[in-house]
């Protein structure tokens, strides 16, 4: 097997621009409705953050309106967990989920 540090380096022309795909991010948004409680289970649930991690993002998104919960996904995945997140945080009658977006990541 080839070692890979003998493989060549690209070179780009000058002027040449480079595009990076940073994937897509979710943010949520506060709604002062949602139990706490709720949304942390429903931002571990759905984006897999640990506890710690999904409660600072639920106070940072209480705070200052909003946070992102995650980057670096498809966008496929990004809006299927926008759309547990508003499912695991639904409350009948109580309210109507955590409301998040789906968008790419600059």
């Amino acid at each position: 097997m080839p070692d890979p540090a003998s493989r060549p380096v690209p070179v780009l022309e000058p002027g040449t621009v480079v595009l990076q795909d940073h994937g897509w991010k979710i943010i949520i948004f506060n709604d002062d409705v949602t139990p706490f409680d709720v949304v942390i289970h429903g931002l571990q649930r759905a984006t897999g953050l640990s506890a710690e991690v999904a409660e600072m993002v639920a106070v940072e998104a209480h705070t200052k309106g909003s946070a992102v919960a995650r980057r670096g996904l498809t966008p496929e995945d990004a809006a299927l967990a926008c759309t547990k997140l508003r499912t695991l945080t639904r409350i009948e009658g109580l309210c109507p989920g955590v409301e998040c977006t789906a968008e790419p990541d600059a």
